[in-house]
């Protein structure tokens, strides 16, 4: 397998880090912040630098922030188990918070002997593994020199950690650990036609995420960095429920977004493999439980507007056709300005368009803002809007919804149940009515 000339560069940081390991064994000195750097945060921005970003997305390689890292390390602390894998290892960030938990031998050797055998990681690029061997050593020698002040002496590195290579994993053997940890591509991957829980396109981070559960022994664990999309998506609901019927899912936490130049929302999910097939089941919610009472779809008949406007022909007759930019800052309009021919589906006033885009709080804007539309005319819709039809009420109905959407707890709301960018029908029919007592 060789080198992908998109990603050669990075040898540069390899070799840098070569000469800083270098230098140790000279000088016999640590230099503390040069060491923390290299450790923490330094190869991703290296990776920025000699990568172009067109390759990193095409390859999905984004390394794992240092508050990232560290939460998956907090979650290593409070499991069992000396031996992790990391199946896209890229260099190395989370398998430096497993050798966070590893305990340190009498001696350097000692550790890196322990170590070499608890540490394994698999990536497509070489550039990207031998930057991880070298990071983990010098995190062994960092541990190290903390403990007694000195630098200890350091054998040929083509000998160490040779479970971290180069490799695909999805074609690796069936390698048992007790803990994989993984932040894999998100990257769209095509599913095979066999395949029960996707069609076409899906993301490669769901793949990924059941390809590493064959790696994981009997009730040991998987601790995943992922899309917030897998968590809360209606197009991942046979994912999750595989993935129910394969692990428990013992927590899930959202994350926020990945990191200041990677715009996507990503949460934590910490499953267990079961012993047995016919293990209780005994997993966490995905989001939060609501409260009981009325909600959103309950009341109203909820939908995704029915025009595709750069696919679907302009034929039929012409009509008022509603598009997200059209929509007023306010909370009422009439019948839109804006003509199309369409023949599909049509609405009638009154009712709430609310914009899908959206993306988790911020400032005081609400997410799901609706928008009260009247008028006599039947109406076309975008489908980058959400219509919600009151099923009686007219009027007064969708005034009362607008109250109940444009409130902080339905943010809250919004917020734990789909952090991605696309609010979904689901989500919405699933917002308790009244929560502004409307």
């Amino acid at each position: 397998m060789n080198s992908s000339p998109g990603s050669t560069r990075y040898l540069e940081h390899a070799a840098h880090i070569d000469g800083v390991l270098g230098g140790l064994q000279t000088s016999g000195d640590l230099p503390r912040g040069q060491v923390d750097s290299l450790l923490d945060g330094h190869s991703a921005a290296e990776l920025r630098r000699l990568v172009p970003l067109s390759y990193r997305r095409q390859v999905g390689a984004f390394f794992t922030p240092s508050n990232l890292k560290t939460r998956v390390t907090d979650v290593l602390r409070g499991l069992p188990g000396d031996s992790f894998l990391d199946p896209a290892c890229g260099a190395g960030d989370l398998l430096l918070a497993a050798a966070d938990v590893l305990p340190i031998g009498s001696t350097l050797s000692e550790t890196l002997k322990t170590w070499g055998g608890s540490l394994h990681g698999w990536d497509l690029h070489k550039e990207f593994t031998e930057t991880a061997r070298r990071r983990i050593l010098l995190s062994a020698i960092n541990r190290h020199h903390s403990q007694d002040g000195k630098v200890h002496k350091i054998s040929d590195l083509q000998s160490l950690f040779g479970n971290i290579k180069q490799s695909d994993a999805h074609r690796q053997g069936q390698i048992r650990v007790d803990a994989v940890v993984l932040n894999p591509p998100f990257t769209p991957v095509r599913v095979p036609r066999e395949c029960g829980w996707a069609q076409g396109k899906t993301s490669n981070a769901a793949v990924f995420f059941l390809d590493s559960l064959r790696h994981v022994k009997p009730a040991g664990h998987i601790i995943a960095i992922l899309p917030d999309s897998l968590r809360s998506g209606t197009n991942f609901t046979k994912w999750r429920a595989l993935v129910e019927s394969l692990t428990d899912v013992t927590h899930v936490e959202r994350l926020g977004v990945f990191d200041p130049h990677t715009d996507i929302d990503v949460f934590l999910l910490v499953a267990q493999v079961r012993e047995t097939s016919a293990s209780e089941r005994n997993s966490v919610a995905w989001w939060s439980k609501l409260p009981a009472g009325e909600t959103v779809g309950n009341l109203y008949e909820v939908r995704v507007g029915t025009v595709v406007d750069n696919r679907d022909p302009h034929e039929g007759s012409s009509r008022p056709f509603l598009t997200a930019r059209d929509l007023p800052s306010g909370s009422s309009m009439g019948i839109p300005e804006r003509r199309r021919q369409f023949n599909g589906r049509l609405f009638s006033p009154p009712f709430v368009a609310i914009r899908r885009t959206s993306r988790p709080s911020e400032g005081t804007a609400f997410r799901a803002a609706g928008v009260l539309v009247t008028g006599g005319e039947e109406v076309a819709v975008d489908n980058h809007l959400i219509v919600a039809k009151p099923r009686k009420g007219g009027v007064k109905a969708c005034k009362a919804l607008i109250k109940t959407l444009n409130t902080p707890l339905t943010n809250e709301i919004l917020d734990d149940r789909i952090s991605c960018r696309h609010l979904t029908v689901s989500a919405i029919k699933d917002i308790p009515f009244g929560t502004a007592g409307g």
